[in-house]
């Protein structure tokens, strides 16, 4: 009979036991399943939005590497416009814990709960290591460079994981707050020694970048889509959903029409949970005329190879990371469910 574990994420990333490299391969492998098999192990992120304006968000899926199955939940408290305006970031002013729970594929018993606690500064596995599988499978093999526009805890999680796809020679870092990116690349710098570089304006950073990466908490494009130059590869994190909308009266973008117009070759996780979401830049360009669903690859397809990527090294891609994907969620849980059985981590339920 399978024992039931109540695990400590925070104590397995404590002992070191998370390894960039088996997150980001892990990573891979799930999306592979996803293109492979589809709502079989995957079902888009759903979420309720209450009237005090806290939401939980429900992620559903199955790491079939692992036999394991279920879900991760979280609540949040966004906050996206204030006395009728919408603000230029999101404001996050309150978090709830991640929590996973998991079952054995082949018996349906609980095989473990797993709570990670939210911390500002905590490091974002799941999302930043989905960028970087698709960052690495639609850029150009040569590229050296990295426009970041953000820099806090989602810039800070995505440049460890690209910095393992990539052979990175040089960063340049722009956010609305000076002191905030300043003292972003001289924390990065040491952590990974790369050239990091704070810039002035969007331009600046744009200026020879292979890579455009956003990964911040903007509710606004970062940048002008008439300044990208062929052969460059943009990955956004900004993604909306319906009910903040209806909530709030903001809907979130991380790029401008623009980007979305020049792209030759453009991905979200799940067109499924675009539509359901009406999410900001993909499905407005859809809704407006200049780009269809035909057009919109699925990262999961270009992974189990049913769809092709990039054709040559001038096209321009994009690759919209526009929600959480709950196998991935599930296949990152039942790796720490796996090390904190190695070592004998966790307490029986």
């Amino acid at each position: 009979m399978t024992v039931a574990l109540l695990i400590d994420f925070d104590e397995v990333e404590r002992q070191g036991l998370i390894d960039w490299k088996d997150i980001i391969e892990l990573t891979e492998k799930a999306l592979a399943d996803l293109g492979v098999y589809g709502e079989q192990v995957n079902h888009p992120r759903r979420r309720l939005h209450c009237p005090s304006l806290t939401r939980i968000s429900l992620h559903a899926g199955a790491a079939m590497p692992y036999g394991l199955l279920g879900m991760m939940i979280h609540s949040e408290l966004p906050i996206v416009s204030a006395e009728g305006k919408a603000l230029l970031t999101q404001v996050v002013k309150g978090r709830g814990d991640y929590v996973y729970v998991l079952y054995d594929a082949g018996t349906a018993a609980l095989a473990a709960i797993i709570r990670r606690r939210r911390d500002q500064r905590g490091v974002d596995y799941r999302t930043a290591a989905t960028s970087a599988v698709g960052t690495r499978r639609l850029m150009r093999e040569d590229s050296r460079s990295l426009a970041l526009f953000g820099s806090s805890h989602q810039a800070r999680s995505h440049l460890h994981a690209l910095s393992r796809v990539m052979d990175l020679k040089r960063v340049r870092v722009f956010s609305p707050n000076p002191e905030h990116r300043k003292s972003f690349c001289r924390e990065m710098e040491t952590a990974l020694s790369l050239a990091m570089e704070p810039v002035e304006s969007p331009s600046d950073a744009l200026a020879a970048a292979d890579v455009v990466l956003e990964a911040s908490n903007t509710t606004v494009p970062v940048f002008p889509g008439r300044m990208l130059q062929p052969g460059m590869h943009v990955t956004s994190i900004a993604g909306s959903n319906r009910e903040l909308a209806a909530q709030q009266g903001v809907v979130r973008k991380g790029v401008d029409e623009e980007t979305i117009k020049r792209s030759d070759r453009i991905f979200v996780n799940v067109k499924e949970q675009t539509r359901q979401d009406r999410q900001g830049e993909i499905f407005q360009a859809v809704s407006r005329g200049y780009l269809s669903w035909e057009r919109i690859g699925e990262i999961g397809d270009l992974l189990a190879r049913k769809s092709g990527g990039r054709k040559n090294a001038a096209q321009i891609t994009f690759y919209n990371n526009n929600a959480g994907i709950g196998v991935v969620d599930v296949s990152l849980a039942a790796h720490i469910y796996r090390l904190a059985k190695e070592r004998g981590l966790g307490r029986e339920l």
